[in-house]
């Protein structure tokens, strides 16, 4: 009598079915509720001679694209982390509400952060989504004669900030490219005090850095892209994401001798896609050696 031997797919099928549905489900809870308050810190290192000698062993921690609507997990670890680094300065390029939204949460989350030599803010497009609101940024108490002296917002403005023991400033310039053109943003940006002295930029979008033309040394800090919030390759990121910069997705650039450019990867998520994965909430801290050379990136604690 002849034996059968009978296979059973649809069984093998349910299982890997499942699997499959476990492990999405697990991405999904981890990417949701794990990892976005994840805050972490970048260390970088940056080797210029000349921002060195303007600057000195100033520390400076950056952060970018809050996004906050009240402030919850996130944002109380990244207050806890500011008061361990205790920075010389902290610096925020943009995007510090949802679209849309009443930023009171976003401004009471800022006033809570100190450093020595001040807080210093630039808009992004998410906060003029806000309207009139967005006033309460810049105006205290909704004043317009009335500039808020902590934190300091720019929108195409500068500040001089008195570095202890230095007989120079720090020059801080926020801008708002999208209301400068590239060529008016070279005058502008040559027209600032302290001559051929260093300047720090904040800009929420990266994408004019490459084009601007000044002879003077510069750090743009900015962000916009979150990182990309998931990790994946760079060709998919620069087909899908429909950001302005798709060359600098994150991370440190350099051109020339003394331009420099930081993309922060964002330390909070919009409504529209609130996940991240592989690529968690950053806190950056910026240092300078007086060596010349490339800049140098090391990952702090997460």
């Amino acid at each position: 009598m002849p034996v059968f031997f009978v296979s059973r797919p649809k069984k093998i099928y349910t299982c890997v079915l499942i699997f499959l549905l476990l492990l999405m489900s697990g991405t999904a809870f981890y990417s949701y509720f794990v990892e976005p308050n994840n805050v972490g810190v970048e260390q970088i290192t940056i080797r210029d001679a000349k921002l060195y000698q303007a600057w000195g062993e100033i520390k400076i921690a950056h952060i970018s694209d809050l996004h906050v609507g009240v402030i919850g997990r996130r944002e109380a670890r990244a207050l806890d982390i500011l008061k361990v680094i205790r920075p010389d300065l902290i610096v925020v390029s943009g995007d510090l509400t949802q679209w849309n939204d009443d930023p009171d949460g976003a401004l009471s989350f800022i006033s809570r952060m100190e450093a020595s030599l001040g807080v210093f803010c630039v808009l992004g497009d998410s906060d003029l989504s806000t309207g009139r609101k967005q006033c309460i940024f810049c105006h205290s108490g909704g004043n317009p004669h009335s500039l808020r002296k902590h934190p300091s917002f720019f929108k195409n403005g500068y500040q001089q900030v008195s570095l202890p023991g230095r007989d120079n400033k720090l020059l801080i310039a926020g801008v708002f490219p999208k209301d400068i053109d590239g060529i008016h943003l070279d005058v502008w940006l040559n027209g600032l005090p302290q001559g051929n002295d260093p300047v720090l930029v904040l800009s929420h979008f990266s994408l004019p850095w490459k084009t601007v033309m000044t002879a003077r040394p510069l750090l743009w800090l900015s962000g916009d892209n979150h990182g990309g919030q998931i990790v994946m390759p760079d060709f998919i990121w620069k087909t899908f994401s429909g950001k302005p910069d798709k060359e600098h997705k994150a991370g440190l650039f350099r051109q020339g001798e003394h331009k420099w450019l930081y993309v922060n990867r964002g330390l909070g998520l919009t409504r529209s896609f609130p996940f991240r994965l592989g690529v968690p909430p950053e806190i950056t801290v910026f240092s300078f050696i007086d060596e010349a050379g490339a800049g140098t990136m090391d990952s702090g604690l997460r």
